[in-house]
Formats: structure tokens, C-alpha cells, sequence
């Protein structure tokens, strides 16, 4: 069963880029890691239809906070004016059709950046979210790589 996740990446990447778990690139998670029986392109299919219509989402970084089980993750919340929510649903609504299994996605979205070897979304600071990315969780590279499979530029990302 393949895991992928949909991200909205801070820097650029593109097709075919791979990084090691500890090398994450900034990022805010749009989608969180799932599980299907879908091929890759069968989901960036999916993802696709949801970036095709999607803008670029102009944010700032918000409060710092901590996150996971033992509250242990340094992150940076994300002030976007509610234009996240929207695009999360509009992947969702995207990837269940196409027939992933959603039953385990969180209800709770707190869009946010994880702070990574120093570098970090400052409180404040502006951001422009103008690519959607999907990642292989699981590439043939092992389980400490990630694979971006398929990138999207966002709506008016080139104005």
C-alpha cells in the first residue's frame, strides 16, 4: 500500500526531488500522510483537479506552538485568512472521489510550518504558497527518503 502526503512547500521543488526525513523542506502539510491502493498517478490525478482551480494563498507565520503526541514539535502556526480550508476541503473532496479512503484525516486543521534544523516561518513574516506538491512517503529510496511525484503551480502563481 502506497502513502503519500500533499504539501504546500515554502521553496521550490519539483518532480522527481528527493530529501531525507531530517531534510524536509519547509512546508505546510495541506493533506497529512494516507494510505491507498491507488497507483501515484492515479492520486496526482486527483491532487491535480484540486490545484487546477486553486490561487496562490498569500499567509504570514502566527504564533509559535508545539505539536505532536508528547507536544514535543516546534512549529509555526500560519495566518491565511481562512484560504486554506478551503483548498484542504476542495483535495479532499478530490481524493475521496478518486477513492482514497479518508476515514483517518484529522478534523482538527491548524495549518503550520515544523521548524527543522534552525530553519523556521517566523511569526510575521509573509509567505506566498504558490505550488501544491505530492510526496511519496514511501519511495523505493527507503523509508528515511521522500519522492515529490507530482508538483502544481497554484492559480495566479506567475503574476
Amino acid at each position: 500500500m502506497a502513502r503519500f502526503v500533499v504539501v504546500l512547500p515554502l521553496v521550490p521543488l519539483a518532480a522527481g526531488d528527493e530529501f531525507t526525513v531530517a531534510d524536509w523542506p519547509l512546508h505546510v502539510t495541506l493533506v497529512e500522510p494516507f494510505q491507498t491502493d491507488l497507483s501515484s498517478s492515479a492520486v496526482a490525478q486527483a491532487v491535480g483537479r484540486a490545484a487546477a482551480e486553486a490561487a496562490v494563498v498569500r499567509a504570514s507565520g502566527g504564533d509559535e506552538a508545539m505539536f505532536g503526541r508528547r507536544r514535543d514539535v516546534p512549529v509555526t502556526l500560519v495566518q491565511d485568512a481562512g484560504t486554506l480550508e478551503p483548498l484542504r476541503d476542495r483535495a479532499l473532496v478530490a481524493l475521496g472521489s478518486a477513492g482514497v479512503d479518508l476515514a483517518r484525516v484529522r478534523l482538527d486543521f491548524r495549518p503550520h510550518v515544523t521548524r527543522k534544523r534552525g530553519r523556521l516561518l517566523r511569526p510575521g513574516e509573509p509567505v506566498v504558497l504558490d505550488t501544491m506538491a505530492l510526496v511519496d512517503m514511501h519511495p523505493a529510496a527507503g523509508s528515511h527518503h521522500r519522492s515529490v511525484i507530482a508538483v502544481w503551480r497554484l492559480g495566479d502563481a506567475s503574476a
